[in-house]
């Protein structure tokens, strides 16, 4: 999947927030929402690497591993341990801690679906996962892909997140899924037609 990372990212951490974070600022909440967000399109950072160096499959560097997330997540969570303020202190955190491995596991399991990921990276760079296969057919990566049976779930992913996310209650949610939604899209456009 190309472009609904960050929608599917805000839809996984959505039932975290609402249920844990009564007690949390405003601000907490909103900075809760957009590191999530920036949690689940950060495997994809690798991306403009892999164009560069000529690598077929970006999924196969340690950035889609579990490893390395599980780590940062356990470091974030023990950065709560030294918080004494009461406004971004030890339950905002814990919840930082939450909302960071989940962004980043819907990444991970959306991957794997969706072409496979090198889950134990970096002790194993093995692709775990299914194949896209998605048809070549005369004309470039863009054409490939909209035309392709993965479109359909892009489209599915892109309605769900316009219904459970509207409200001013989400308005941080979606401007920050949106933002990396089209810069998604203006990214795989580029590279489509350019490489």
């Amino acid at each position: 999947m190309y472009l609904n990372h960050s929608t599917a990212g805000g839809l996984a951490i959505k039932p975290i927030i609402d249920k844990y974070t009564e007690n949390l600022t405003e601000k907490e909440k909103s900075a809760l929402w957009i590191f999530g967000i920036t949690a689940a399109i950060l495997p994809d950072f690798d991306i403009a690497y892999s164009i560069l160096a000529c690598v077929d499959d970006h999924r196969s560097f340690v950035t889609h591993g579990l490893f390395l997330y599980i780590v940062a997540s356990a470091l974030i969570y023990l950065l709560s341990y030294f918080q004494k303020k009461d406004v971004f202190g030890k339950k905002f955190f814990r919840m930082l801690s939450a909302v960071f491995l989940i962004g980043i596991l819907s990444h991970l399991f959306i991957d794997f679906i969706f072409g496979g990921i090198a889950v134990f990276a970096p002790f194993s760079y093995q692709i775990f996962g299914f194949n896209m296969n998605i048809q070549s057919r005369p004309g470039n990566r863009f054409t490939d892909y909209f035309l392709s049976k993965y479109m359909l779930v892009e489209v599915v992913i892109f309605i769900i997140f316009l219904k459970f996310l509207k409200g001013k209650k989400y308005l941080v949610a979606r401007m920050s899924s949106l933002f990396y939604f089209f810069m998604a899209l203006i990214a795989f456009i580029i590279v489509s037609f350019i490489f």
